[in-house]
């Protein structure tokens, strides 16, 4: 099955382009935050942690190590700084990376190397709404797929050095099907993962993937038509809208021929939200999901898990990452995007 991306489900004509700039973090220069499997969605302060993560402008901060466990005489972090010219430094530094065994986390459910995604977030952390930034008026969210204005573009220039990892690199989209402005994960939530960068042992397995999609982008301002050039898996999607309790997933995985270790990626976004609404339309009789379903969240970061891949295994972590910008803009094209 190839899905086609049609970009007029989310048209929007005749206004002016804008962009949402989230990285650089200016005002943040030379600060740090540590997130620890004691503190797994909210940065250590002292003897605690803080609620959440730090708010830039329409920015903000996540280091959510959500299900990253603790292991006996571990040390580490997983540090998100800022350095001199506002350009964000993730680096991870863990002696030992088990799975959380937390009665409140859903690591057996989850099945998934995953330990944490650190991350750069725009619009509402779900379950978490009244610690999220104002979003900009450039791009209001919630905001239903339909009314999205055509051309949703995010930009991101990275480097990521990987050394005892399993990793990606990918978007995070999250969508409810009502306009909430306090969406929380439940049956019905939709999470879209679009990976830019992987490692063999992230992959998905075969059993999950479902065809491929055709979504634009381009790579250090060349630009590709993405002709069948993305995997898609799913994953907790059922018939008619449904998903298990805590929402289903799907991912548009950028074959291996194209991904980017390190430069300059802008990618179609709403496209790839398109693409999905076919898919689930198409293949599990969702109705209508462009006048049902709203965009809440679209953040980017890394995936990290422990060098083995294994969902129950431990051992050590160590990556890094440079995020000198992000941005998303609307009423543009992959070719013409820029932070």
């Amino acid at each position: 099955m190839l899905v086609a991306a049609a970009c007029s489900a989310c048209s929007q004509a005749g206004a002016a382009r804008a962009r949402v700039s989230l990285v650089p973090l200016v005002a943040a220069k030379g600060k740090a935050w540590d997130w620890t499997s004691a503190c797994r969605f909210g940065p250590q302060r002292g003897s605690g942690c803080e609620p959440s993560g730090p708010r830039f402008g329409d920015a903000q901060l996540a280091g959510n190590v959500w299900n990253l466990g603790a292991a006996r005489g571990a040390t580490g972090s997983v540090r998100m700084s800022v350095d001199p010219a506002g350009g964000l430094q993730l680096a991870g530094d863990l002696s030992d990376a088990p799975p959380c065994t937390d009665a409140t986390c859903i690591t057996t459910q989850a099945n998934t190397w995953v330990r944490g995604y650190p991350s750069v977030l725009y619009g509402i952390d779900q379950c978490n709404a009244k610690t999220s930034p104002v979003p900009s008026p450039a791009l209001q969210l919630p905001a239903k797929v339909r009314s999205i204005p055509a051309g949703l573009v995010g930009t991101t220039t990275y480097d990521a050095q990987t050394a005892q990892v399993t990793h990606d690199v990918a978007y995070d989209l999250w969508l409810n099907a009502s306009g909430t402005k306090t969406p929380c994960r439940t049956d019905g939530t939709l999470e879209v993962m679009v990976w830019t960068d992987y490692d063999a042992r992230s992959l998905l397995p075969d059993s999950l993937k479902v065809g491929t999609a055709s979504i634009p982008f381009a790579v250090d301002r060349a630009a590709n038509p993405g002709n069948g050039a993305w995997s898609v898996y799913v994953s907790n999607v059922q018939d008619r809208g449904r998903t298990v309790p805590w929402g289903g997933t799907v991912w548009l995985v950028l074959d291996q021929a194209h991904t980017v270790r390190k430069g300059t990626v802008s990618v179609d976004l709403g496209s790839a939200l398109a693409a999905v609404g076919g898919l689930l339309e198409n293949n599990y009789r969702w109705s209508r999901f462009a006048d049902t379903y709203w965009l809440d969240t679209i953040a980017f970061g890394m995936e990290f898990g422990p060098g083995s891949g294994d969902p129950y295994g431990a051992g050590p972590a160590q990556f890094s990452f440079g995020l000198p910008s992000y941005c998303v803009e609307v009423r543009t094209t992959v070719a013409a995007a820029a932070c």
